[in-house]
């Protein structure tokens, strides 16, 4: 007898796992602009390109950059963050600033005027839900972030919200991708989470069991290593009705 070959089939998709910065929404006009804008009002005069170069370096993973997991509190979550742009303005030669510097720029990354819902998030999100998928909110974000969301209407359309600061990990580490599937109560192999980043958001997920699907919605990562590349979220419905066995 020959042998019999098994062909793996995923199970259909349960939960679908959202990044939120650049897959959901985006800072306006940019990240960066919104540090100019705190520089500013404390009088520094900085040139955007070279602020946007040491704030990536400094912001590792799209995050902190700390393998480790951390105390989950406000305060932790504030005082890593200042921790980080002290590395960036240092970078820059720029003299310390006093705490009510980040206080100010923690303030302005909370107004939802700052940012920019993408056009696609709200029936994409809409078209899941009414699929009957649980919908969670799993990103690398200070500890505002459901108070941010819910500013911009954004809130009731997932059914948890994982912010890093709130768990004490962040993407990569598999202990967020953990506490996302604790919440939604369903296997790992039955969910897809979509995001930006190649190593926090797809191998992350990855590593885990779950299907990472990469959202490069600006066409600078042609080369998704294997994984699924959409360039917007409206991409992502196909994908999940292919697996649920659903025809248009």
């Amino acid at each position: 007898m020959s042998p019999t070959s098994s062909i793996h089939v995923a199970p259909p998709v349960r939960a679908v796992f959202l990044d939120i910065g650049h897959t959901v929404i985006r800072p306006e006009p940019s990240w960066e602009s919104i540090y100019v804008a705190a520089f500013a009002e404390f009088g520094v005069d900085i040139e955007i390109s070279r602020l946007a170069e040491a704030l990536h370096r400094a912001y590792h993973h799209g995050g902190y950059g700390f393998d480790a997991g951390w105390e989950p509190t406000e305060q932790a979550s504030y005082d890593r963050a200042v921790a980080v742009d002290r590395v960036a303005i240092e970078e820059l030669g720029l003299d310390p600033l006093p705490d009510d510097f980040f206080r100010y720029l923690s303030g302005l990354f909370l107004q939802a005027e700052r940012w920019h819902v993408y056009p696609d998030a709200l029936p994409a999100l809409d078209a899941l839900r009414a699929r009957g998928l649980t919908l969670g909110a799993v990103s690398n974000w200070v500890w505002g972030l459901p108070e941010l969301l819910h500013d911009l209407d954004l809130v009731t359309r997932f059914d948890f919200i994982v912010a890093s600061a709130r768990v004490g990990y962040e993407k990569p580490h598999r202990g967020i991708f953990e506490h996302a599937l604790a919440q939604a109560d369903v296997p790992a192999a039955s969910v897809i989470h979509v995001g930006d980043h190649m190593d926090a958001d797809v191998r992350g997920a990855q590593a885990v069991g779950i299907e990472g699907v990469l959202i490069d919605r600006e066409g600078r990562q042609p080369d998704a290593d294997g994984a699924r590349r959409i360039t917007s979220l409206d991409e992502l419905l196909p994908i999940i009705d292919a697996r649920n066995g659903r025809h248009a």
